[in-house]
């Protein structure tokens, strides 16, 4: 004869994540959302440690809640799987590109040069690039600058979205002008 009340038998609970898109922040911690085939009216919480696979901006990105746990007042009466995968996207983080021009002297060209500054995250490699040129070739104070064309390169470029031009101001300054005269006899 056996007493089975004596027994306690846990019953295995699948645990699932569905994972929060992110834009790219130089990290792969993730955000997720657990769900579980516990019965009904069961009291659990299930935790655990979620991150995308590599913190680099793109789509279906693997992410994998590792660690995971259930406690609460029936926690004891279930199993666990300690892992569960899913994936998200990280969307690229917008890049915001400005610029200082140099002011120059006429030089009947439009050609300018420019310094570009931008919002990166601190530690990402990026070289931003671009084509600046003055309104027009004029000597003048005050005048528009505008980088067009702006693009970025590097280790870190693929994580980023700029804008695509920037703008400013600079001085074309009046070139010198030596007059010399040849006198007739």
């Amino acid at each position: 004869w056996r007493d089975w009340s004596s027994d306690v038998c846990s019953s295995d609970l699948t645990v699932t994540i569905t994972a929060s898109n992110k834009t790219y922040d130089r990290d792969t911690s993730a955000s997720v959302t657990y769900a579980d085939d516990r019965i009904a009216g069961d009291i659990l919480t299930v935790s655990g440690t979620p991150s995308f696979a590599d913190k680099n901006a793109g789509t279906g990105k693997t992410v994998t809640a590792t660690g995971i746990t259930i406690t609460g007042t029936y926690a004891a009466n279930y199993t666990q799987n300690t892992t569960a995968t899913t994936t998200a996207n990280i969307t690229a983080k917008a890049l915001t590109v400005t610029i200082t021009a140099s002011n120059k002297t006429y030089d009947r060209t439009t050609a300018a040069s420019v310094t570009y500054a931008d919002d990166r995250i601190a530690g990402d490699i990026l070289t931003v690039s671009g084509t600046p040129s003055f309104a027009d070739k004029n000597a003048g104070t005050g005048k528009t600058v505008t980088a067009t064309g702006i693009s970025v390169s590097g280790t870190d470029a693929g994580n980023y979205a700029p804008n695509s031009s920037a703008t400013t101001t600079a001085n074309i300054v009046l070139r010198s002008l030596n007059v010399t005269a040849t006198a007739s006899n």
